[in-house]
């Protein structure tokens, strides 16, 4: 029967904890992410730019920064609110606007969308946000990306190379103090999400 080789690596200090990740500062082991709920590898971020784009065929949509990947043509990006885009086209990574795309409704500007992508490969990174309700919880549902109204909210300690494989996670317990600006994401996160963050962690500002 074919084994698994597994790539070794070494666990170190990620640059957002300011104290060491001792065992007292970890939940035990076996808590679980639900990989249903995390992009691949391959996933691009849509953020549109400033300005309303009305409905109707051949838009193109201008974007705050160029694509991290590319996105295969019939992709529907999701903005939220009913309002859906259509590509007809590639859009190629490393572009800055997405044109002939098919709109079903209006946009402001400004919006978020995630294509998830097509690898397979989940690498979830280290001082990411995860989190569940109680209701998850009692369903054995394995944690997902947070949200400010998660009953439980964590950090995550240590980066989850291939989750598709391995879902496990190690989680940071609160009240543990972190760099809140090294964070992934938190340049950008809500006022709600920062918030649920200072009220669990002890959060200081790195120096760097």
């Amino acid at each position: 029967m074919p084994g698994v080789t597994w790539k070794s690596f070494t666990m170190q200090q990620p640059n957002w904890s300011a104290e060491q990740l001792t065992a007292e500062r970890l939940l035990n082991a076996g808590t679980q992410l639900d990989i249903a709920q995390f992009p691949f590898s391959d996933s691009v971020v849509v953020t549109l730019a400033a300005g309303a784009v009305t409905a109707g065929s051949n838009k193109t949509l201008a974007l705050t920064s160029p694509l991290t990947n590319d996105i295969p043509a019939g992709t529907i990006l999701d903005f939220g609110s009913g309002e859906f885009a259509t590509l007809s086209s590639k859009a190629v990574k490393g572009s800055s606007s997405i044109a002939g795309v098919t709109l079903a409704a209006d946009l402001e500007g400004g919006e978020s969308a995630t294509y998830r992508g097509t690898s397979g490969q989940i690498t979830v990174a280290s001082g990411t946000l995860v989190g569940r309700t109680y209701a998850e919880r009692e369903s054995g549902d394995g944690f997902g990306p947070a949200t400010h109204t998660d009953d439980e909210f964590y950090i995550v300690a240590f980066q989850v190379e291939r989750a598709e494989i391995d879902a496990g996670v190690t989680l940071v317990r609160h009240q543990t103090l972190v760099y809140e600006d090294q964070l992934p994401g938190w340049g950008t996160a809500s006022a709600d999400m920062k918030a649920k963050v200072r009220s669990l962690y002890q959060t200081i500002v790195s120096a760097g």
